[in-house]
């Protein structure tokens, strides 16, 4: 297939605040059904199934039926790598209510970003890994050492299975909420997976943010030293 990309219309795609609103919620990598992504958006279902057929002929979203529902997940995690890069250049809105500004607080401790962690809690987990020498950088990008193999191999972890895995092993992925990399790839995820797993994270309602348990904040500070109190409490 030959052409010329469009950029305009990819910008007028996005310009759309319903769409890009839903597009952001589906950035937790979850399938999700039109009556959530309606009301996470504040829009009717009928609208919201408008703006997610236009975004399933884009093949941005894919749709499963089960039963009389329809549930649609972002296609894959490109897709959210770039809404995220993007997210990075874009100008905050200020908050306009108590609500909006708790929330904005959460995603800004703690979010999934596709299938790894991001902000505070992502950023925070990353630099000890890279203090700790678990991850190490070189030019071409980040890796795990022998130690953060087996750092990861006592958490659970089967590294011969996630480097087999077809992605991406290690990467960084700058965060925007932070200003600063945050693990992603392959370990990325099996990073997030140890928190889910082991019950150190939980979603808070129906948006990207996460928040720290109580199991969670003993076993970071006793185990891996890591002090979230202070900031949790916040979200409490």
């Amino acid at each position: 297939m030959t052409g010329t990309p469009q950029i305009s219309q990819l910008a007028e795609i996005l310009a759309d605040k319903s769409r890009a609103t839903i597009l952001m919620v589906m950035m937790d990598g979850e399938f999700h059904t039109v009556n959530e992504l309606a009301r996470a958006a504040g829009i009717k279902s009928h609208t919201a199934s408008y703006h997610l057929t236009k975004l399933t002929e884009l093949q941005w979203i894919v749709m499963e039926k089960h039963g009389r529902f329809h549930y649609y997940q972002i296609s894959n995690k490109e897709l959210a790598q770039m809404l995220e890069s993007w997210l990075q250049i874009s100008p905050l809105k200020p908050s306009r209510s108590l609500n909006q500004s708790i929330e904005n607080q959460m995603l800004y401790f703690g979010r999934v970003c596709y299938d790894h962690l991001a902000g505070k809690i992502g950023v925070q987990i990353t630099d000890w890994l890279l203090e700790k020498n678990y991850i190490v950088k070189s030019e071409a990008g980040w890796s795990l050492s022998i130690e953060g193999e087996n750092f990861f191999e006592s958490n659970g972890v089967n590294i011969e299975l996630l480097k087999k895995e077809k992605r991406c092993y290690c990467r960084m992925c700058l965060d925007w909420s932070e200003r600063k990399h945050h693990v992603a790839g392959s370990v990325g995820k099996a990073l997030m997976d140890i928190f889910f797993n082991n019950q150190w994270i939980e979603r808070t309602g129906d948006s990207r943010a996460i928040k720290l348990t109580t199991k969670g904040k003993e076993q970071l500070s006793k185990k891996w030293d890591i002090d979230f109190e202070s900031e949790n409490k916040l979200l409490e």
